[in-house]
Formats: structure tokens, C-alpha cells, sequence
């Protein structure tokens, strides 16, 4: 049976016991550590699990994740700190930290500082410069790696505190903020997903929608109340569709064969049978759906004010 060595955090353990972790080729969520103690070489066996984050295609999860991670490895070493502080306070002899202990809270600082790098290369340049110049994280992380080199677990055992609980949430605020400037919401359609989104009832939301979408291009457009599916997205978007003087052609037909295929793949399979639902298809498609309203909408607007502006000139 063949294993690999997967350092994967702070384990609680006596003083000079030595760790190894290492778990079976082909699994990733369960590890043995094997603790050894110092004085008659007895062992134990712990075995740890850790979790297993998905591969997310969508920006938004990309962000949120890596947030995860530093918060976890955050965790993780405010808890080895608060151990190994404890343990040398408790010990009445030697207050001194042991060059093991010290490496392997070293090491978890590295880690947490890897972590940190991943997040900021998520995020866009303009996040990336509220974040240094607004939050403490930087901050944290240098006096971290300043009192570890000083050989002072017990001076720095609240920044990896502060880190989670209060520069994490401040990085991800800024995102948030950034993140609606650059991905503005349908405001009606926001408020009618609201309440399915948080009780996690995403077939109501996705069948919430459609219909709010199809409401909202009749009235717009003065279409006929009873027209939907392929009729609407060609009255909408076809050549000679409601938006053919609102958006360039080659948007419009664009538009014209998106809608026609989220019609095909989301709105009629969920309209016509009780289909499972697939939570990052219908978090796409909701996507969608907001992008269209929102750019109709601005379309819309800018060319009633520049009908308002030719009349003026006139």
C-alpha cells in the first residue's frame, strides 16, 4: 500500500512528541497521524479528516473559497498557538519554545501566508489595494512571522484571531461592493428569488424567474400577454424584434440563440416536470437572466435619453 507524506495542520500532543501524517494514495479526505513519544518510542494513531472543496467554475465561489482556506489556516494556527503557549506556560522550568514546536508554527504561518497570496491573486487589482490600504491583514501576517523569528508564540497568538474575525470579513466586503459595481442586480428580481435563494428552494427560484422575465419583456415591449418560449425570444430578439433598434445585431442575435437554448435546456424541462435541480446550472442561468434584464433595461434607458436629447436640439 503506497502513501504520501500531507502535512495538514496542528495536532494536540505532548511536548517532544514527534508527528506523522500520511494517507493512502488515491484518498483525500482521511489522514493518519502517527505521534510518537519522545522518552519509550510508543505510538499512537489519530486519524484526521479534512474537506474537500469542489472545483467551482464561477468567479464569485472562486473568491469565496479561497476566503475559506485563509480562514481555516487562520484557525488552525490560533489554536496551535493557544496549545503551545499553554504548554509553555504550564511548565515551571523552561518557558522557551523548542525548535520543533517553533518550526512547525512557522511552517503553518508559511501556510497561512500562501493562503493569503491565492486570495489576493482572486481579486482584482482595485480590491487588492482597499484591502492593504483598509483592512490589517498585511499587518497580522508581518507580526506573525516577526514574533515567531523572536521566538514569541505568546505575542502574536491574536493576529491569526484578528484574521478571521475581522480582516477576512473586511476583504470580503470590499469584494461585495466592487462585485455589484461590476455585476449590477435586476432589482424586482432580486427581491422575488430572495426568500427561495435562503430557504434553499432553487427549483422555486428558477421557476420564479422565468416567468418574471417573460412579464417583464410583454410589458416592456407591449407584446401579447399570452406569448412565451421561442415566440417571445423571436419577438424579442429576432430581425425584426422589439430590440432591434436598442441593441447592436450581432448582441441582439446573440441574445436571440442564448435565450432560445435556456428556454430548450432550463425553462421548459422545469416548467413541465419535477426536474432535480442542479445548483451551479441554475445559479448560471439565474445569471443570465439578471445580465439580460439589467442590459435591456439600460438599453432602454439610454435610448429614451437620447431621444430627449435629439428633441431637445431640434
Amino acid at each position: 500500500m503506497k502513501h504520501r507524506r500531507l502535512a495538514i495542520g496542528y495536532i494536540g500532543r505532548s511536548r517532544g512528541e514527534k508527528v506523522r501524517r500520511q494517507t493512502t494514495a488515491g484518498s483525500s479526505s482521511e489522514t493518519t497521524a502517527v505521534v510518537t513519544a519522545p522518552k519509550d518510542g510508543r505510538t499512537r494513531t489519530v486519524r484526521e479528516h479534512r474537506v474537500g472543496f469542489k472545483l467551482m467554475l464561477t468567479y464569485r465561489v472562486h473568491v469565496y473559497t479561497c476566503a475559506m482556506a485563509v480562514t481555516a489556516e487562520a484557525t488552525k494556527l490560533a489554536l496551535a498557538l493557544s496549545e503551545c503557549v499553554a504548554t509553555l506556560q504550564a511548565e515551571a522550568n523552561s518557558r522557551v519554545i523548542n525548535a520543533e514546536d517553533l518550526s512547525e508554527l512557522k511552517s503553518m504561518a508559511a501556510s497561512l501566508r500562501t493562503k493569503v497570496d491565492r486570495l489576493s491573486e482572486a481579486l482584482s487589482a482595485e480590491v487588492n489595494q482597499e484591502m492593504i490600504s483598509q483592512t490589517d491583514l498585511m499587518r497580522h501576517l508581518y507580526f506573525i512571522d516577526y514574533w515567531l523569528d523572536k521566538k514569541s508564540p505568546n505575542r502574536c497568538m491574536q493576529d491569526p484571531v484578528d484574521i478571521a474575525s475581522h480582516d477576512l470579513p473586511g476583504v470580503l466586503e470590499l469584494f461585495e461592493a466592487w462585485y455589484e459595481l461590476q455585476s449590477p442586480t435586476d432589482g424586482m428580481l432580486s427581491t422575488r428569488l430572495e426568500p427561495h435563494i435562503k430557504s434553499g428552494q432553487l427549483n422555486a427560484a428558477i421557476r420564479e424567474a422565468w416567468p418574471l422575465f417573460k412579464t417583464r419583456m410583454v410589458e416592456a415591449f407591449g407584446l401579447e400577454a399570452g406569448i412565451d418560449g421561442d415566440r417571445l425570444v423571436g419577438k424579442l430578439f429576432g430581425n425584426r424584434g422589439a430590440t432591434t433598434k436598442l441593441l447592436p445585431d450581432q448582441e441582439r442575435e446573440g441574445y436571440l440563440n442564448l435565450f432560445k437554448g435556456l428556454y430548450a435546456l432550463s425553462r421548459n424541462p422545469f416548467a413541465h416536470n419535477d426536474t432535480p435541480v442542479n445548483p451551479e446550472e441554475t445559479g448560471v442561468v439565474l445569471a443570465l437572466i439578471n445580465a439580460a434584464l439589467v442590459r435591456i433595461d439600460n438599453a432602454k434607458l439610454a435610448n429614451v435619453s437620447a431621444s430627449g436629447a435629439l428633441q431637445i436640439s431640434k
